[in-house]
């Protein structure tokens, strides 16, 4: 077990650096004032319908860097979509009362470790220490 320990820290040791990169799905619910104003008039908003724009597949998981290759460990499984509910407002009549994007976070962040990552506060935004950190 030591024996496979110590060769791989010299495998990553050899490579000078080892990272990734993610994109993973997310979703965002904005409320609209109509939304704000019944629950200000202690008015339970009701969803009666929602209509959904066509759904898309987008390709998320992880990339792997080695060295200066990337291994990228990603399907294109998440679907991206937007959403809009809608309900009666205070009058009566039909309005959007929240809308709904589904999309996926693209990380703008390289995550890496490696022997010589003393050197990467030269790069502007480096966030770290001497072994890991993230880079822009």
């Amino acid at each position: 077990m030591k024996r496979l320990v110590m060769t791989a820290l010299a495998l990553v040791c050899l490579n000078g650096c080892v990272g990734f990169k993610s994109a993973s799905p997310q979703t965002r619910v904005e409320k609209t004032d109509t939304y704000r104003q019944l629950l200000g008039r202690d008015i339970t908003p009701h969803i009666t319908r929602t209509e959904r724009s066509e759904a898309t597949r987008e390709w998320c998981g992880i990339s792997l860097w080695l060295v200066v290759l990337p291994v990228p460990l990603k399907l294109p499984v998440c679907s991206t979509y937007t959403e809009a509910a809608f309900g009666h407002d205070r009058f009566g009549d039909e309005r959007v009362l929240m809308y709904t994007t589904h999309s996926v976070d693209k990380n703008p962040y390289l995550n890496a470790c490696g022997p010589f990552m003393f050197l990467a506060p030269i790069m502007h935004g480096y966030e770290g220490n001497a072994l890991c950190g993230r880079l822009p």
